[in-house]
């Protein structure tokens, strides 16, 4: 019989406890798994669970929770040189990666295309040289610590209200960074940037949609979209258009794709990873795709 890791991050969203969680580890066991379930008990601990799952000889990771506890899985599983497929069963606020990749927030309904389909690779982003990895998106700036600005009770409990207020607030402190990206060794962009993002997504933090039909998450490449300092009235609605809408062809932001690029930039500006605060000690943030580096149930 084929072994199950199945990760429960029990404090994400609001949803799939009790009952939800049963017949979901009754349907793996009736379709020929045997379930080994842990509860994370601690930040990075569905990472240190994935990296060893290799070695205990499981044959699928499945993970549930929100969008850090994606990460956490993802991140262990490459750390650990592991090529085990994973599923995912999104249970957050706002499930940004999921709704990017069609996953159902129905527990059963994505149980079921894991044990149905075949699975896909899927590119992963490495940040300052493998300090931290990230599944989705690292980003600078406005909205970037909207993330982990709102508190895990108000996420819990107005979910992505949580995200509209914190994003909200941002936008009245708006600090704009001297910024110089290379992409891909050669192209660069120079300019004062309120927001910066690396995504193989298309979707945001919950606010930003990027309507681009070319999005691809299996290309080895990141779209890459930095925000312009407004100067006036005009510009700061130029960007809530571009935002609510779409970026393509709006004045106030750059929007390109590279597969690698390198940031100098204040070592204060503050980044995330897949919503989670990123470390980093200085100005200077270098950021490469990793081509098919995870396999996944999408």
């Amino acid at each position: 019989m084929k072994k199950i890791l199945f990760i429960i991050n029990p404090v994400a969203g609001r949803k799939h406890a009790g009952s939800s969680m049963y017949n979901v580890v009754k349907r793996f066991c009736d379709s020929g798994y045997t379930v080994t379930i842990a509860v994370t008990q601690y930040k990075g601990h569905g990472k240190e669970l994935a990296k060893s799952a290799a070695d205990e000889g499981y044959d699928l990771v499945v993970c549930t929770g929100g969008d850090g506890t994606l990460n956490e899985v993802a991140s262990g599983l490459v750390e650990g040189g592991s090529r085990i497929p994973f599923g995912y069963l999104p249970a957050g606020s706002t499930n940004d990666f999921a709704r990017t990749l069609g996953i159902s927030t129905i527990p059963l309904k994505a149980t079921e295309h894991i044990i149905k389909e075949q699975p896909k690779t899927l590119d992963m982003g490495s940040f300052n040289d493998g300090a931290q990895h990230f599944v989705y998106i690292a980003s600078f700036g406005a909205f970037t610590e909207v993330s982990y600005g709102a508190s895990q009770s108000a996420k819990n409990k107005f979910g992505h209200l949580a995200y509209l207020y914190e994003g909200v607030k941002d936008m009245r402190n708006l600090r704009a960074y001297n910024t110089t990206v290379t992409a891909d060794g050669g192209r660069v962009y120079k300019g004062r940037y309120i927001f910066g993002s690396v995504t193989n997504t298309r979707s945001i933090a919950g606010l930003i949609t990027l309507y681009d039909k070319k999005v691809d998450l299996n290309d080895g490449m990141f779209e890459v979209m930095l925000i312009k300092e407004p100067k006036d009235p005009i510009d700061f609605s130029n960007i809530i258009v571009g935002l609510t809408t779409t970026v393509q062809g709006n004045e106030m932001f750059e929007y390109f794709r590279a597969s690698e690029l390198t940031f100098q930039m204040p070592k204060t500006a503050p980044w995330t990873v897949d919503g989670e605060e990123a470390k980093h000690e200085s100005g200077v943030i270098h950021i490469q795709n990793m081509k098919e580096a995870l396999t996944i149930y999408k």
